[in-house]
């Protein structure tokens, strides 16, 4: 191999990723290699780029970004013998955590180029959605669903958390059932977590494994902010699982609905919403390859 695909949004961050091309450059040639950069043109066109790539038998696509641009690159890769490589580039970028990929895009490539191929899971909604991080359901999902585009573009994490204020001091936050197997719990948030982490360094789902058939259900029982505020401001310590009306386990299958009386509810998916209730998720039988670090 000595030419590599990189699959980049030219206009995330205002030219952010532009702006560190030259590094990846250097990187690859240092290492004998040449990028062939593939930036998207509109969402879904990385999907539509991956599995062009795949359908000419590239071994490796590099996902330059944040989760959502691993999530479209990961659809158009998912099932195929091609390897996507998370290169962060993101607000967050909370999949490369789960993996332990190098923040800089540079030593992450060097680190990437170096590494090795390893079939993880990925979730399955019977909408068609796939997710690699987690499906979650309640304050988080009608936060990202109001949070306005120009705000996530210009503000990333400043303007999720002024969008999150806006939310709680409205308080209309929603109420859902969760239901697995023979067993089913109410509450105002759910986090059915493939990754341990979730929003950053985080381990909202610390038992989540991407290399399991299974998801890790976090539900928390409060409905309304009085319930809400002290769960989230738990998650970065951990603190929330140990919480009375917080209940986990491990399943194969879920289905979501709003509860009695709930209007219309989203979900979102990888930081993403993407439809509203009633939802069945699940672990795909298919794997996804994804390159590793040595």
């Amino acid at each position: 191999m000595n030419e590599v695909s990189v699959i980049f949004n030219p206009v995330a961050g205002r030219g952010r990723l532009l702006r560190q091309r030259c590094d990846l450059e250097r990187t690859a040639a240092r290492l004998g290699l040449t990028i062939d950069w593939w930036p998207t043109q509109a969402p879904g066109h990385a999907t539509e780029l991956a599995r062009r790539a795949a359908d000419l038998g590239a071994p490796l696509v590099f996902a330059f970004g944040g989760d959502g641009t691993y999530n479209e690159v990961a659809r158009g890769l998912h099932g195929t013998d091609t390897s996507i490589g998370l290169l962060p580039g993101g607000t967050s970028s909370v999949l490369a955590y789960e993996f332990e990929i190098p923040r800089r895009a540079d030593r992450a490539l060097a680190a990437l180029i170096a590494g090795h191929d390893r079939e993880v899971r990925v979730g399955r909604t019977d909408h068609g959605d796939l997710f690699l991080l987690m499906l979650s359901v309640g304050p988080d999902s009608v936060i990202l669903q109001r949070l306005p585009g120009w705000m996530k573009r210009r503000g990333g994490k400043v303007g999720v958390t002024a969008q999150a204020l806006v939310e709680f001091v409205r308080g209309d936050l929603p109420s859902v059932r969760v239901t697995a197997d023979e067993w089913s719990e109410t509450g105002g948030w759910m986090i059915a977590g493939n990754s341990r982490f979730y929003g950053g360094p985080y381990r909202a789902t610390p038992g989540a494994d991407p290399f399991a058939p299974d998801l890790e259900i976090v539900v928390q029982r409060g409905v309304g902010r009085a319930s809400a505020i002290p769960f989230f401001f738990s998650i970065p310590s951990g603190r929330h699982l140990a919480r009375s009306d917080v209940v986990r386990r491990s399943v194969s299958r879920i289905r979501v609905e709003s509860s009695a009386g709930s209007a219309s509810v989203p979900y979102q998916v990888d930081g993403d919403p993407v439809g509203t209730l009633p939802v069945e998720a699940w672990i795909d039988p298919r794997p996804l390859k994804v390159r590793l670090p040595s």
